[in-house]
């Protein structure tokens, strides 16, 4: 598309905090009344999204800190394990099941390339994962976002880029990852969102069978939306391994990774919603230059 249709301005564009409880897409729900204050507003999420005409998406995917806790829950251990690893994929397509429906996009490989060459030369543990013949299968914490944002698109929809940062990478170094991406993306000459797919605490519920309860998960999700709404992702720094651990939240790594690119290219933010349906926190809020397209 030429630039009377994606605008002017070009790199980082937009940005989200979007969760991504499976229920959220309607096919998976059992009851649509149960996550309809976060699905509403992952719909707005959506159409900011379509406002901003990106060309290219740069998900930040939970998969390997996922892996890593069902690990630890196996094993009874800590989930800080593993060499410190961000994770970029490197396959012409990706995708996977969302309900009934099976989904697949296409990714931005030379973005992708480029990404992973920068982080290499600014010595970032950037690594490449799966390989150009092979599509990257994608589970609920990249699917649920590219749901309510790159699947609603027209053809032809905007890439993606799917990057999963490991629990053990130090934070600083997300931060500073995150400025690293919006350089890459002020130099692609593209339009650029950026979105951290996070649940928070998964321990709420005294009840539930497998992560069972810890009040920490709540004092977690405070301090993380506090963060949010008050526009200063910096201060999940100050957040310790200990609670992050104890409330069993999946949030931090990429969260510190948008936290870095939003250092770089400041912009506004907008807190839609943060709401306990179920046993897990799920908070969604906006980024986008001040004069973006809004919705109508």
């Amino acid at each position: 598309m030429d630039d009377l249709t994606r605008g002017e301005s070009k790199g980082l564009v937009f940005g989200a905090i979007l969760p991504h409880g499976p229920d959220l897409i309607p096919a998976n729900a059992r009851d649509l009344a149960q996550m309809a204050e976060t699905r509403a507003a992952m719909e707005e999420a959506g159409r900011r999204f379509a406002a901003a005409k990106v060309d290219t998406l740069i998900l930040l995917d939970p998969q390997i800190v996922h892996d890593l806790q069902g690990r630890a829950l196996a094993e009874r251990r800590s989930f800080y394990m593993g060499e410190p690893t961000l994770s970029v994929a490197m396959s012409a397509h990706a995708g996977g099941p969302a309900g009934s429906i099976t989904e697949r996009f296409a990714c931005d490989v030379p973005l992708a390339q480029a990404i992973l060459k920068a982080g290499r030369d600014s010595g970032f543990p950037a690594v490449s994962a799966d390989g150009a013949d092979a599509d990257l299968g994608l589970e609920g914490g990249a699917m649920v976002p590219l749901w309510f944002t790159v699947h609603p698109e027209p053809e032809p929809r905007p890439k993606i880029v799917v990057i999963a940062p490991g629990p053990t990478v130090p934070r600083e170094m997300l931060l500073r990852f995150g400025e690293l991406l919006a350089e890459v993306a002020r130099k692609s000459g593209k339009r650029i969102a950026l979105i951290a797919s996070a649940d928070q605490g998964h321990r709420h519920d005294r009840k539930h069978p497998r992560f069972g309860f810890s009040p920490s998960a709540a004092k977690h999700d405070a301090l993380y939306c506090e963060a949010v709404r008050e526009h200063r992702l910096d201060r999940l720094l100050e957040i310790s391994d200990d609670l992050v651990e104890a409330a069993f939240a999946d949030s931090l790594w990429q969260t510190l990774i948008l936290a870095g690119a939003l250092r770089a290219v400041p912009m506004t933010m907008d807190f839609f919603s943060y709401a306990l349906p179920t046993y897990y926190g799920m908070a969604v809020a906006v980024y986008a230059p001040a004069k973006a397209p809004r919705s109508t």
